[in-house]
């Protein structure tokens, strides 16, 4: 027993070829905009843990430096006013790795604040790119309803649609 395929109509008449090409050249624009957001959207989260590891990163250093700050800071007090040799190297090694640590957390901030603005700048084309395939996707639906009806308004309407979802679209395409 097998089953027959139904029939694909074609279209018959100027108008409906005409709404049919609306349909194919707004599906086109709606693929290329929604790969552009998908490459975003994939860019913000890449982007924004990155910045989470490096903010892990500058926590990292603001513990050692605290606790080498600590440490010095220990030692100093119970080596009394003259501490011995050895303890006085220790202090001092402890005293510039608190140091350090402070100027590698800048590095590290800069860096951070750096990657949070990539994501976020990745997070607003997203957005303009979804918005844009919402007014493709309601033109060609718009568009569809027009070649079932024959009314030349809904075509219109969706085309429309079609052209904002466009123009929003444009500034994140090229």
């Amino acid at each position: 027993m097998s089953k027959e395929l139904p029939e694909i109509p074609e279209a018959d008449g100027a108008f409906q070829k005409r709404v049919a090409l609306s349909i194919a050249i707004m599906a086109v624009i709606l693929s290329f905009i929604g790969n552009r957001g998908d490459n975003a959207k994939t860019e913000a989260i890449i982007k924004t843990n990155e910045a989470s590891n490096k903010w892990g990163y500058f926590q990292a250093k603001s513990i050692k430096g605290q606790m080498s700050r600590m440490e010095g800071e220990l030692l100093q007090n119970l080596s009394g006013e003259t501490p011995s040799e050895k303890s006085a190297k220790l202090i001092e090694k402890l005293k510039a790795d608190s140091e350090r640590y402070d100027s590698e957390k800048a590095e590290i901030k800069t860096e951070a604040e750096h990657l949070v603005s990539e994501a976020h700048q990745q997070s607003e084309i997203n957005d303009k790119c979804d918005r844009a395939s919402l007014f493709l996707q309601i033109g060609v639906v718009i568009c569809s309803v027009a070649i079932l009806s024959g009314w030349k308004p809904f075509w219109l309407i969706g085309v429309g649609l079609g052209i904002a979802g466009t123009v929003v679209g444009a500034g994140v395409l090229f």
